[in-house]
């Protein structure tokens, strides 16, 4: 059986082993860290380490959220981008603030996409239909998904 001081030994050294392979939320890594020291007097020491990690630096939502968007964002429209982040732990208030620090726009984003996918204004309400669902399964908005499709997008800011 380790003593108290061992358990925090062990369960710093697992987070900072997890944080050194990718950035993770406080969420996800506290989850990960609950898997692993599943006894129910770890919970406290696991929540002292995050504590300790957040204050040193180690450990950052904020960071994470960037993170996450630099990897994400050439694929996916905000409303996902939003989603995926929230469902990782992220608070909206940190969300937001790194949205607005982005500098592409969610419809530039999707006209690059889109011409890549597909470079060309559908001919039939089939072709149509099939190109508004893949922008759309990846979380644009209808408003910018509409302006792409119709070809009138160039004169958008």
């Amino acid at each position: 059986m380790l003593d108290d001081d061992d358990r925090v030994r062990l369960i710093k050294q697992k987070a900072v082993a997890l944080l050194a392979v990718r950035e993770r939320s406080r969420f996800i890594l506290r989850n990960k860290l609950k898997e692993k020291f599943s006894e129910l007097e770890d919970l406290p020491i696991i929540d002292a380490c995050l504590d300790e990690l957040e204050g040193k630096g180690y450990l950052s939502d904020e960071r994470f959220a960037r993170a996450s968007l630099v990897t994400k964002a050439s694929r996916f429209g905000d409303q996902r981008l939003k989603w995926e982040l929230r469902c990782q732990g992220v608070n909206s208030e940190t969300i937001n603030s790194v949205m607005e620090e982005f500098e592409e726009s969610e419809f530039e984003r999707a006209k690059t996409l889109w011409e890549r996918k597909f470079g060309e204004v559908p001919e039939d309400q089939k072709e149509r239909a099939r190109q508004f669902r893949f922008l759309a399964s990846r979380g644009f908005s209808f408003k910018t998904i509409n302006q792409i499709i119709k070809g009138d997008g160039d004169d958008f800011d």
